[in-house]
């Protein structure tokens, strides 16, 4: 089965004489049972018989035998056919000067073409270079600051570290039984 669109392209085609008999097969097929394009079918229809009893005027007489007389071969008319055109009789040299003038007003328009769009370009390398500066100080900051937020983090685990550890060292200290009798040394003893 053919979809509406192609059946419709179809239908237009066969109305031009431009269809086959597979195409007109396909074509009643498809319309038996689509109503949309039954309804596309008979539009197409009625135009083409509306444009067939359309009267065509025909011109006046006296146009038509002008018309007639302007296209008939010269032999008709009664007058015998022109002479070619002859080649220049310019010399060869002014012909080849044209010619080099020419090939170099080309030459220089291509010049001026490619140097500008020589700039153009390096208009744009510029501009990538200095993009590229850019993001290359940007990215040695982020690195920068990157690296001082993994020290400052170093650092504070350092000091967490260092707290904790103070805190079993007190731990420890408050558990050692203190002596009871203080030894101090005697004055003027010797050890």
């Amino acid at each position: 089965m053919i979809s509406c669109d192609e059946c419709q392209k179809k239908i237009v085609a066969f109305f031009d004489n431009e269809g086959s008999e597979g195409d007109e097969a396909l074509i009643s097929a498809h319309l038996k049972d689509c109503s949309d394009c039954r309804a596309f079918h008979e539009d197409m229809v009625k135009m083409r018989q509306e444009f067939v009893s359309v009267p065509v005027p025909s011109p006046p007489a006296a146009m038509a035998q002008e018309l007639m007389r302007q296209t008939a071969p010269d032999s008709v008319r009664g007058k015998t056919s022109r002479p070619e055109k002859r080649l220049s009789r310019e010399p060869w040299r002014r012909r080849f000067r044209r010619l080099a003038w020419a090939s170099a007003a080309v030459g220089l328009c291509l010049l001026a073409l490619s140097c500008l769009r020589w700039s153009s370009l390096a208009r744009e390398v510029a501009d990538l270079r200095h993009d590229l500066e850019v993001a290359e100080r940007d990215f040695a900051l982020f690195r920068e600051q990157k690296e001082l937020k993994e020290a400052q983090e170093r650092q504070e685990k350092a000091i967490s570290a260092l707290h904790f550890r103070m805190g079993e060292l007190m731990e420890r200290f408050d558990r050692i039984p203190l002596p009871r009798t203080a030894f101090l040394p005697m004055e003027g003893r010797s050890l």
